[in-house]
């Protein structure tokens, strides 16, 4: 086992689920995002967990996401929150997944696979309501709905967008795009096409907005005990999932007027200890990090020092003590301090999102409930 390693607490995503699936809307389903290794949580593990908890529904963004969760067993429904490319139809059909579709070529590629896969495929029309990102403009929402109603094999079960401004639950866009969304639906109506599943809220729009649960909520960085924004730390009680931790490699004492790290860009102004951290930013610690935040070692924080390495940082403890192999807790609790992972963003300049899940597969995750 090498001697750094993220821990996923998965009694506390339960939690975290359970706390805002008994928030939501009767009737609406949970959607437990776990796209991009479930935030760097380990999609596998966490979703087994989610559903367990209560979510009804996966989302991933890419086919081979989906197809790990089927080869571990995992038989929940699973929404492809990105339209497949149409190389990928095939197999999209084969792992039984709900694909959203946006364009007239998936669409194609789409009915192509199912017919000579002998089988129906349910879809979900993605609305473009001002986001710009993904999606069909409303201008041309009739055009593919004339592309779907050609195709024999495709039905349309659900309806999507996705919000601009959630993560700032005040801001008026948001009713614009309920607007637009609402707008969408009708024009499907008009069709005669009556989506059984509508949504349209992310964990932002899930903790504030209970007029858009709609039929299901897509939960992502709420479930994993973060916060969506700065102004929402206080929307629900979060129980953080992951810590990351490790094992100091090397203890040494280190004279005044001498530097550390390459560059000894990090002067010492008095004697002091040096702990090597056996993490660096090839597994996800960034460079930014150097000088700005601090690490956990005997239950005290203490600054993290000089240039960070592909492989290694480190940290001035002064005059405290340390052995090698004391744990270090770069965020996560550690006797009665805690560094968030919302505390690294801030200091790095990104966000809790960007922390967790640029944690690199070098880095092996450990699973625990309760107390081990």
């Amino acid at each position: 086992m090498r001697p750094a390693w993220a821990e996923i607490d998965l009694d506390a995503l339960g939690r975290n689920v359970a706390t805002i699936r008994a928030r939501l809307s009767p009737g609406a389903r949970y959607l437990s995002v776990v796209k991009a290794n479930a935030y760097g949580h380990g999609s596998v593990e966490v979703a087994r967990a989610a559903l367990n908890a209560g979510a009804d529904w996966l989302g991933v963004i890419l086919v081979a996401e989906a197809r790990m969760l089927r080869e571990a067993g995992i038989d929940a429904p699973i929404l492809l929150l990105h339209e497949p490319h149409p190389e990928a139809a095939a197999e999209c059909v084969a792992l039984a997944l709900t694909p959203v579709v946006f364009t007239e070529q998936a669409v194609a590629a789409l009915d192509e696979a199912a017919e000579k896969a002998g089988r129906t495929v349910h879809v979900h029309i993605k609305i473009d309501t001002g986001l710009n990102r993904l999606g069909v403009p409303l201008p041309r929402l009739d055009e593919l709905v004339n592309a779907l109603a050609k195709s024999g094999r495709l039905e349309v079960e659900g309806v999507m967008s996705h919000f601009a401004f959630a993560d700032e639950p005040a801001n008026t866009f948001i009713d614009t795009q309920l607007s637009r969304f609402e707008d969408g639906c009708e024009r499907l109506r008009s069709h005669g096409i009556q989506p059984a599943i509508r949504h349209v809220a992310n964990s932002a729009a899930t903790l504030t907005r209970s007029e858009a649960h709609f039929d299901m909520v897509r939960v992502g960085i709420a479930q994993y005990g973060l916060a969506p924004g700065p102004t929402l730390e206080n929307a629900m009680d979060y129980a953080p999932v992951m810590a990351l931790k490790a094992r100091a490699a090397m203890v040494k004492r280190v004279s005044k007027g001498d530097g550390v790290s390459y560059g000894l860009r990090y002067v010492l102004e008095r004697d002091g200890t040096i702990v090597s951290i056996p993490l660096g930013y090839a597994d996800g610690w960034p460079r930014s990090a150097a000088g700005v935040t601090s690490v956990l070692i005997g239950g005290r924080r203490h600054r993290t020092v000089g240039t960070v390495c592909m492989d290694s940082f480190m940290a001035d403890i002064g005059d405290f003590d340390c052995d090698v192999g004391d744990e270090v807790v770069l965020f996560g609790a550690q006797g009665n301090e805690r560094i968030s992972a919302e505390e690294v963003a801030e200091a790095t300049g990104t966000i809790n999102y960007e922390v967790v899940t640029r944690v690199s597969p070098r880095i092996p995750r450990v699973y625990i409930r309760g107390n081990g």
